[in-house]
């Protein structure tokens, strides 16, 4: 399977490493070698997919990553292009074999990227559990399982995810309730689908409204919309925007909103659910639990779906949705939507016009593997395990950064938001940002960050703020150690002493 853009060449093999693995080490090499330069258009996902003989998805989940990583951007109606960001030079030469991904071959190696991650640390994970999970849930089984069936998801999973939302979360559900996902993406894609039947209309008509700044696979998800609006975030969380519009969808990270860290308080809070509650509500709320299992001082801030249950029409106006992917491992690609009862049958509908995304196989092992308690066990290591790492980098960041960059230390959660202090900020001009040029300069030493400004929708990242999301669960001490001296270094090495 090949294809060329330009004089680069893409070519993808049985070398063991995931085929989206291998196209995004070889767009990387492309940028490192300067066969890609900066503002070059590549392909649409549907047409690369079709050159390279592979579904689209694996060249949609290429492109989404990169686009996270700030490697590539997305403009509306134009398509996908290289970023400013990884303007490499040439001396940017570590290539080995990456931690996530087994060498593509000798000539197309990943680049050994030192980056802060806010991903899983396999290395802790209870592979031997695991196995029994595995094993055990296939010696029989399930005949509707191997025929396909269960399209809203298995039902001992589902059970099992009733038990650990009441326990975690506070939120009572039933099984009735939970729609097993391939993840959250896969989870918008299915509401998008389902709000839009629900008022008879084209997904066009209905104003989808995001958290300003956000995850930026979040925006790609909801960019085909031609009605869209920004949620302004201040301390207290998002604001609630006034609208005329028929149908209006927020999607928010309400309990820890993602990259800023702010907990939605009780006023912001009681505000959406009078919203919401009146007869003619115009608004609908999705709320993304994405990390809410790592709380480390406190306990976890109740789901917005459990405190609307006590009002009589915003109970019906809140979707909640979770994954797996931050728990367990990224490959898992297992999620879940809670749908309140009286919109239950329009997302099954929904689920089997479009067909169930989530592997069903992998199911019965995850639902062995929650009801065992070896779920439980998992996360209340890794609950120690990730505080112990927090702790690390907030001494790393006190000790050689904070002449530089104020941050929060965070009560839970998998990354530190650390932003650059406002007379930096004023020194140097930077047509995309600060945070974007040190991200560009670092990374020809083979250090990839993610600035805060990506997290912007492109006309607001003048104007935003600007730092950087330390992901600390990734990570061991040591890497975390080199990424913080060479963020020191910048600063040593471009601003003369105040």
């Amino acid at each position: 399977m090949k294809y060329a853009i330009g004089s680069v060449r893409f070519s993808l093999d049985e070398s063991g490493a995931p085929y989206y693995q291998q196209l995004m080490a070889q767009i990387q090499q492309g940028i490192v070698s300067g066969e890609l330069s900066v503002g070059d258009k590549l392909p649409s996902s549907r047409l690369l997919a079709e050159s390279l003989g592979v579904s689209r998805s694996t060249t949609s989940r290429a492109y989404e990553q990169l686009i996270a990583e700030g490697i590539l951007t997305s403009e509306e109606k134009r398509g996908v292009f290289v970023a400013a960001l990884p303007m490499l030079s040439r001396r940017s030469t570590r290539f080995v074999s990456s931690s996530s991904a087994s060498p593509i071959s000798s000539k197309n190696k990943t680049p050994a990227f030192l980056k802060f991650d806010s991903g899983v640390d396999v290395s802790a994970f209870p592979t031997k559990e695991w196995a029994t999970s595995m094993r055990r849930s296939w010696l029989k089984p399930d005949l509707t399982v191997l025929q396909g069936g269960y399209v809203t998801g298995y039902p001992a999973l589902k059970e099992a995810i009733v038990d650990y939302l009441y326990r975690v979360r506070g939120l009572e559900c039933t099984t009735e309730q939970i729609i097993v996902t391939a993840g959250s993406r896969d989870s918008l894609l299915l509401l998008q689908h389902a709000l839009a039947s629900m008022h008879h209309a084209d997904p066009h008509s209905i104003k989808w409204w995001l958290e300003e700044p956000t995850y930026p696979p979040i925006r790609e998800a909801i960019r085909s919309h031609e009605q869209t609006g920004t949620l302004q975030i201040d301390d207290e969380g998002a604001c609630l925007p006034d609208s005329d519009h028929v149908a209006n969808v927020a999607v928010m990270t309400p309990n820890r909103q993602y990259p800023l860290g702010v907990s939605i308080s009780a006023a912001r809070r009681h505000q959406w659910l009078q919203a919401m509650q009146k007869k003619n509500a115009r608004w609908w709320l999705v709320e993304d639990d994405y990390d809410n299992e790592f709380v480390y001082q406190g306990r976890s801030n109740v789901p917005f779906m459990q405190t609307a249950s006590v009002h009589d029409h915003a109970k019906d106006r809140v979707f909640f949705i979770g994954s797996f992917s931050k728990v367990l491992f990224r490959g898992l690609r297992l999620g879940f939507i809670v749908a309140p009862i009286a919109h239950v049958t329009i997302l099954q509908q929904s689920q089997r016009t479009l067909g169930s995304s989530a592997s069903l196989p992998i199911q019965p092992a995850v639902a062995d593997f929650m009801l065992q308690g070896h779920f439980d066990r998992h996360m209340n290591r890794m609950r120690r395990h990730y505080r112990l790492k927090r702790d690390a980098l907030l001494i790393l960041l006190e000790m050689h950064l904070s002449d530089w960059f104020d941050w929060k230390k965070p009560r839970g959660g998998m990354h530190v938001l650390i932003e650059i202090k406002p007379e930096f900020i004023v020194k140097i001009h930077a047509e995309n940002g600060l945070d974007q040029k040190m991200a560009q300069e670092v990374l020809q030493d083979g250090i990839l960050l993610s600035p805060l400004s990506v997290h912007y929708a492109y006309e607001q990242r003048k104007s935003g703020r600007f730092g950087f999301l330390l992901g600390f669960s990734g990570p061991n001490e040591k890497q975390m150690k080199e990424i913080i001296l060479a963020l020191k270094n910048w600063f040593i090495t471009t601003f003369e002493p105040l």
